[in-house]
């Protein structure tokens, strides 16, 4: 079975193409994202390869802000994450899902793995991507489930929130001032 999403990016001048694929005991991620942002075009493409219960395991993501190119291939296994020449990404080591500046569809990983009861807060630590400082870091970050198609999102410094919208299969619907679902709508 497969699911396509597509996103407007509100505050950048961004689409998203975006195909779940639930596959026999795992789902694979494809997207696309193309646009500006800060007067830069921007094109994005990853593959992302869950477990059936949402958490990541394998990353590759290629990207251009402007002239600058960039590609990252994570793995994670039960040793932990590593790089694609094998190399070991310790401070990646506790992280379960990862999070991708430029795309609201990481934001339904924690959603759909964590048990979530009504006003249930969990913090998670993510591998992250910042697409446009060409970044990769580890971060923490705060969920709590307001009702059962909206949540709070936080970074766990408090230097970011923002009050999510979902829909029954747990994809952001509305991001507010940042991602705005366009299909299936």
């Amino acid at each position: 079975m497969q699911k396509s999403i597509v996103w407007e990016g509100l505050h950048y001048d961004t689409e998203e193409h975006c195909a779940v694929n639930y596959l026999d005991g795992s789902i694979v991620v494809r997207s696309e994202i193309e646009g500006w942002a800060d007067a830069a075009p921007v094109y994005a493409e990853y593959t992302l390869h869950l477990t059936d219960t949402w958490e990541a395991t394998d990353l590759d993501i290629h990207f251009t802000v402007g002239q600058k190119e960039q590609h990252y291939h994570f793995m994670r296994n039960e040793l932990g994450w590593a790089d694609a020449s094998g190399g070991d990404c310790a401070d990646f080591g506790d992280c379960r899902f990862v999070d991708i500046s430029l795309t609201p569809f990481t934001n339904t990983l924690p959603i759909k793995n964590l048990d979530f009861n009504a006003d249930s807060r969990h913090e998670v630590s993510v591998l992250y991507i910042d697409i446009l400082e060409n970044t990769v870091s580890r971060k923490l970050q705060r969920y709590t489930k307001n009702n059962p198609d909206i949540y709070l999102y936080e970074n766990a410094d408090g230097s970011f929130s923002a009050v999510i919208h979902v829909d029954e299969d747990g994809f952001v619907t509305h991001y507010p001032q940042l991602f705005e679902m366009l299909k299936p709508h």
